[in-house]
């Protein structure tokens, strides 16, 4: 986290205001053919049906290296 956080501005805010990082995930028509994977819009919807605030963020590997065509998605427990 804190080399993704020290290359992305974004990422550092999500982290200050108390989000946690859940996964990478396709962007909407970018998983590969072939690949059975969920698109990030219904992860969060799944998180927003469990009590989750969302946020999305660019996506990295465990290098720190950008990946196109992924976002990462964050969480956050909504205020009771």
């Amino acid at each position: 986290m804190r080399v993704m956080a020290a290359r992305d501005p974004v990422i550092q805010d999500l982290l200050e205001h108390g989000y946690e990082y859940v996964t990478n995930a396709f962007r909407r028509g970018a998983v590969p053919r072939g690949i059975r994977a969920r698109e990030a819009e219904v992860m969060r919807s799944r998180l927003h049906r469990e009590g989750y605030r969302t946020a999305v963020a660019s996506a990295y590997d465990e290098a720190g290296n950008h990946i196109p065509g992924m976002v990462s998605i964050w969480q956050k427990r909504e205020a009771v």
